[in-house]
């Protein structure tokens, strides 16, 4: 209320310095082409009083409290000047009195009904004394000269027509007044609760822990929430208007949109979203149908979910099942066939110890006793998995050991020519609770498959480094690169890609990884090579001073 009695006291004021500068132009102008000039205009001390009256409201409206008072002033003083303008121009021939109804009805608009009653009724007492204290002889005439020669009749008429313009303007606009006042308050709290709606609406969308969009009948995207937008990792400003199969995949074009949001049984589905930046997603999608009151078909609403982490969380867990199917087979193949393939390789040794052996069943000797001690690593490896870990482990600095590994494999069979092997390691110490031979085991079997992917040559970079309390070793390729369904599937024991392999190398460095506390990540694209991060926990190394 007093916010708008401001404004309203400020446009007052404005509406007044027009007037008031309005009215001193035309007096300018009337006496410079008047033939008969007064000394002193008396209009240019109304016009300077209006001046000074308007400073004064402007400062008592910056620093006084409360408005309503000020509103009367104003109106008041208003009224003084207008008396004065009619006393000095003559009230019944000019047209002067026709601003007593117009103050009064801007006082309608300020205030409310009594006080703009009463504000009408003193206008009119001012205009009624005016021409009475002329008519008595108390002022001199100035332009009121007429007033002493008019009958009676016609000063009371004047009066009336003057207040029940007066009253009519103060009833009409407190009446207006009144019920502009009570639509805007009505307004302003429908307002309010349409703010609170819209912002309860916007809360309880944006606490949802889901990707949610809209789109209309043809499938653009008119809506995305926060959440949606940290998953496809865009904007909504970015989304909103294109086509949400061009988003989310051909399974969901408007075709599609309308069978799934039309069956139970199709609405929810399973697509994989290429993010702008970083790998793809696995998202768990559902299509409803946006109805609204007469039009049925308005719309779609699409939830989605990222399921990236779950989908690792199974295949780790089914990677698992197999680890312990493996080891159990392990331990049965180890009671059939290592103490037979122990008498076959022993065998084979006696007979080449003896002599006079042909030089060709030497050659078969040789073939069987490697062939047996092959066959009994690929044993060793199936126990492996099935043998719980029963080796101590302690401090170990993987920068000083992969530093050995690397140099032991630089110089190995397995790197030829083509090849180059980069290591690049951060200042330690890199020290981990481990068992620093699975260590060196783990780091062979990841540089062994790295190289293997690029039997035409290229460049393995193995890389050392301390990030968040973690020991990270990253190994990556320039080989071939990996789908994400082989991907998901490289941990498994069986899952090689090399012809002469056993499959069993990554499992057992996920099983060791996985048993140190760690963490491993792959990232690969068809073409372009592969890297594998490993994340173990650092040990703490006070610095020495």
């Amino acid at each position: 209320m007093e916010t708008s009695l401001a404004l309203g006291l400020r446009k007052l004021m404005l509406s007044r310095v027009v007037m008031a500068t309005t009215l001193l132009l035309i007096a300018a102008y009337v006496e410079a082409v008047s033939e008969t000039l007064r000394a002193v205009n008396p209009i240019y001390f109304l016009i300077g009083a209006v001046y000074l009256l308007t400073l004064l409201h402007v400062l008592a409206l910056r620093f006084l409290r409360p408005l309503e008072p000020q509103a009367y002033a104003q109106v008041v003083g208003d009224l003084l000047v207008i008396t004065g303008l009619v006393y000095v121009t003559g009230g019944i021939r000019f047209g002067f009195i026709l601003l007593y109804p117009v103050s009064v009805l801007s006082a309608s608009v300020l205030l409310r009904r009594r006080g703009s009653l009463f504000l009408a009724g003193l206008a009119t007492l001012l205009y009624a004394g005016a021409l009475w204290l002329v008519r008595a002889g108390v002022l001199p005439p100035e332009g009121l000269a007429d007033v002493p020669l008019l009958p009676t009749k016609a000063i009371l008429y004047s009066v009336f027509v003057t207040g029940v313009a007066c009253f009519t303007a103060a009833t009409i606009g407190s009446v207006l007044t009144e019920s502009l006042r009570r639509a805007g308050e009505k307004l302003e709290e429908a307002a309010g609760q349409v703010a609170d709606l819209r912002e309860l609406n916007e809360l309880i969308v944006n606490s949802i822990q889901s990707g949610l969009l809209t789109t209309d009948s043809a499938g653009r995207i008119l809506y995305l929430n926060a959440f949606g937008e940290s998953i496809l990792k865009q904007p909504a400003s970015a989304m909103r208007g294109r086509l949400v199969h061009e988003v989310l995949g051909s399974h969901l074009d408007p075709v599609a949109l309308r069978a799934r949001a039309g069956s139970p049984a199709l609405a929810r589905l399973e697509v994989e979203y290429a993010r702008p930046e970083g790998p793809p997603a696995d998202l768990g999608v559902s299509v409803t149908r946006l109805a609204t009151p007469g039009r049925p078909a308005s719309g779609y609403l699409v939830v989605f979910q990222d399921l990236t982490e779950i989908k690792r969380l199974e295949e780790e867990v089914r990677v698992r099942e197999k680890l312990a199917a493996v080891g159990e087979m392990a331990a049965q193949l180890a009671h059939e066939i290592r103490n037979p393939l122990g008498s076959i390789s022993g065998s084979a040794q006696v007979l080449l110890g003896g002599e006079g052996i042909p030089a060709e069943h030497e050659d078969l000797l040789r073939i069987i006793t490697r062939e047996s001690r092959r066959l009994s690593d690929t044993l060793n490896r199936f126990l492996f998995q099935a043998r719980p870990p029963g080796r101590q482990r302690g401090p170990v600095d993987l920068g000083r050991v992969l530093g050995e590994a690397v140099t032991l494999l630089r110089n190995g069979p397995e790197v030829s020519e083509r090849h180059e092997v980069a290591f690049d390691c951060d200042e330690g110490p890199h020290v981990c609770l481990a068992d620093r031979d699975q260590m060196v085991q783990v780091f062979w079997n990841l540089a062994r498959n790295g190289l293997e992917a690029m039997p035409g040559g290229g460049r393995l970079a193995v890389r050392l480094r301390r990030s968040d309390g973690d020991v990270v070793l990253s190994v990556h390729d320039e080989g071939r690169g990996m789908g994400r369904d082989e991907q998901r599937r490289m941990f498994g024991p069986f899952q090689s890609g090399s012809p002469m392999g056993t499959g069993l190398g990554l499992a057992i460095v996920y099983r060791i990884v996985r048993e140190h506390g760690g963490d491993i990540t792959v990232r690969s694209t068809p073409g372009r090579g592969t890297g594998v991060e490993v994340r173990l926990p650092r040990v703490p190394v006070p610095v020495e001073a």
